[in-house]
């Protein structure tokens, strides 16, 4: 792994009694946090402190509890414990004062950046601007990507990107030192400035030179972040049927003025016959004649007006089109400038791009509007990483016993373990060998709802309360008797030999194994009762994930709820039934019965990919082993794999 090193220069505002702003910068000694935390690199700015208060105590002490939040546990990955360590410190000063921060920490190749607030981050990269993230009021964003050598970063508070404009950004970057672009914009901000809260740090990427062997194809950035460009005044349908409109009125009110002419013609024809009707016949001749010429005319005029409004029509009709592929073909660029950086904003970059090419008309696009569609797709294809699948049978379940078909699915130990309430039976099939076997069976497991496996014991909630059975002694009993306490509880989980059971009713109440079985139950859930009234099922790794019918999922840790939101799906979670997880895991697997997939997301909220397959809607249960590269479902009497890609 290459190891790369920042070169930074800050823009700080001065101090005042009402603002505070500052750029801190911490590279680890110790090898073990520099290894697993990386290079810090934050942007803090302060506001809104009650009168009396400094505010270089106050930043000083921020300064502090990041740092310690960040580098003070080293056990979750890099990015989370960032966004965690952001989250903390805005959760410890709200209502106190506003904060604002914008973050990015470099581990080997790897760059992560947060924001909390409405800051920004910037990438140059081959003398070309672009917005990795954008920060929202009252969330942690977070996005990471890949770095190349001489990449210049930019992370700035709202304050500091309000004094200046995009081109005087791209410009200061594009001197290629972070010294002169900062003793470039410094004067800009200074000179606007009045409350010291403005602040930003240019940062390069600087490292060791790269041999022929592993020379690095940088991936060239787009132009500068543009603001989404507004609705086009038009659309080639609307223009369309206007232009119908238009000529039938046109042609109506032509008719009209025809008619009058020829009227006032032949009008003043028939008076001159009055006065010449000892004419002789032949003399009509030439009246006739001019009639005519004067119908051919006026019809070759009108014919001339109708082609040249068609003919500006289809020019208007050419402009519309190609507006919409300039601004499609802006919107593509940047999204594949993005794809490593940040593949969140490059997806809602390519669909942004989708959509203004969906509104020129089929039958109206051009060549180029073909070329560039397929284009598109291509690259949407790799950032969206959408997959259309045809799951293997992985094992069918009438090999253990006739007509065996699956109702619950559970995994323990490099086995998937199911419950068969037809036949009244618990299966067992090993994942490595397909060994398979009947674990338990008979009339005390009619009532059986849901399964799950901390082997050799096995568990089932049943409408009496929790039957277990080991493996090993052969022995089964009710370990546990349903409570009054209890609501309606909808999904049973065994963790580390513990059981956790979900109740509908806002609970989850947890069991304590002890010696020759669990303790009395305890209320897992600190604070006030949750809403579970539309939950779905759960799934645990040390943290709880509740999948809800709306599509959301809720994750709670040591009893406290965590924040967490899912960002980057082309389309929101319809019907979802089933969520996997467990701590060997290093994604969430959601069951998306209404759009027909599987989709994973990482644990950061961050959408992954998405297995799609028509035959979705007869799984009842899902498992995936990252180890073993494939997605298990269950459907009746089948269970199906899918190879992770």
């Amino acid at each position: 792994m290459k190891k790369f090193l920042l070169e930074t220069a800050k823009i700080v505002g001065t101090t005042t009694d009402q603002a505070w702003s500052q750029v801190h910068t911490f590279s680890p000694t110790e090898e073990e946090k520099l290894a697993k935390r990386g290079q810090f690199l934050a942007v803090i700015s302060l506001s809104g402190l009650e009168e009396g208060v400094e505010t270089v105590t106050v930043g000083k002490e921020i300064l502090s509890r990041l740092h310690e939040e960040y580098y003070g546990h080293l056990e979750a990955k890099a990015i989370d414990q960032l966004k965690k360590a952001l989250e903390q410190v805005t959760r410890e000063t709200e209502g106190e004062a506003q904060i604002e921060i914008e973050a990015a920490v470099l581990t080997g190749e790897i760059i992560y950046f947060a924001v909390s607030g409405e800051g920004r981050i910037l990438v140059q990269r081959e003398g070309k601007t672009a917005t990795v993230l954008l920060g929202n009021k009252g969330e942690v964003e977070i996005a990471s990507g890949r770095v190349v050598k001489d990449d210049i970063f930019l992370l700035g508070n709202p304050r500091f990107f309000s004094f200046l404009a995009e081109g005087a950004i791209s410009a200061a970057l594009s001197m290629g030192s972070v010294n002169e672009a900062a003793e470039s914009l410094t004067p800009m901000v200074h000179g606007r400035e009045k409350d010291g809260i403005a602040v930003a740090v240019i940062s390069k990427i600087i490292g060791p030179e790269i041999g022929p062997e592993e020379e690095v194809s940088p991936t060239p950035l787009s132009d500068k972040e543009k603001e989404k460009p507004g609705e086009s005044s038009f659309k080639v349908s609307g223009l369309k049927t206007g232009l119908k409109d238009k000529l039938t009125d046109w042609l109506k009110v032509g008719a009209k003025i025809g008619r009058g002419f020829l009227f006032r013609i032949e009008k003043k024809l028939k008076r001159r016959a009055i006065y010449l009707e000892k004419e002789d016949k032949e003399k009509e001749k030439p009246r006739r004649t001019l009639i005519t010429v004067a119908v051919i005319l006026l019809v070759l005029l009108m014919v001339s007006i109708i082609l040249g409004i068609r003919q500006r029509g289809r020019g208007q009709t050419g402009s519309g089109q190609s507006a919409l592929l300039q601004q499609a073909q802006i919107k593509k660029e940047e999204g594949e400038a993005l794809i490593d950086l940040n593949p969140i904003r490059a997806r809602q970059l390519l669909l942004e791009a989708r959509n203004l090419i969906d509104e020129i008309e089929p039958k109206e696009a051009n060549q180029a509007v073909f070329d560039f569609r397929e284009e598109l797709e291509a690259s949407l294809s790799l950032v969206m990483r959408e997959h259309e699948v045809e799951p293997k049978v992985f094992f069918e379940l009438g090999i253990i016993k006739d007509g065996a078909k699956g109702d619950d699915l559970a995994v323990s130990g490099g086995e998937l373990i199911l419950f068969d309430h037809s036949k009244q039976a618990i299966y067992s099939l090993a994942i490595g060998s397909k060994k398979s076997a009947i674990l338990a069976g008979g009339e005390n497991l009619a009532d059986g709802q849901q399964v799950d496996a901390f082997l050799p014991k096995i568990f089932l909630l049943t409408e009496r309360g929790i039957l277990q059975f080991d493996r090993e002694t052969k022995r089964e009993a009710l370990v546990i008797k349903t409570d009054e306490e209890w609501g309606e509880i909808i999904d049973l989980r065994a963790f580390s030999g513990n059981l956790y059971l979900l109740d509908k009713e806002g609970e989850i109440w947890k069991y304590s194994a002890i010696e020759g079985g669990f303790g009395a139950y305890q209320r897992w859930l600190k604070g006030e009762r949750a809403d579970f009234s539309e939950a779905m099922g759960m799934s645990i790794d040390g943290s709880v994930w509740i999948l809800k019918s709306d599509g959301s999922i809720l994750k709670y840790t040591q009893g406290l709820k965590d924040g967490f939101t899912i960002s980057g799906l082309d389309q929101s979670l319809n019907n979802p039934t089933a969520i996997f997880t467990d701590d060997d895991q290093e994604n969430l697997y959601v069951l998306d019965q209404g759009n027909s997939r599987v989709v994973v997301i990482n644990k950061s909220g961050e959408y992954y990919a998405q297995y799609r397959w028509q035959e979705m809607n007869q799984v009842t249960g899902l498992m995936a082993s990252e180890e073993e590269g494939k997605i298990f479902l269950l459907a009746g009497d089948k269970i199906y794999q899918i190879d992770l890609k």
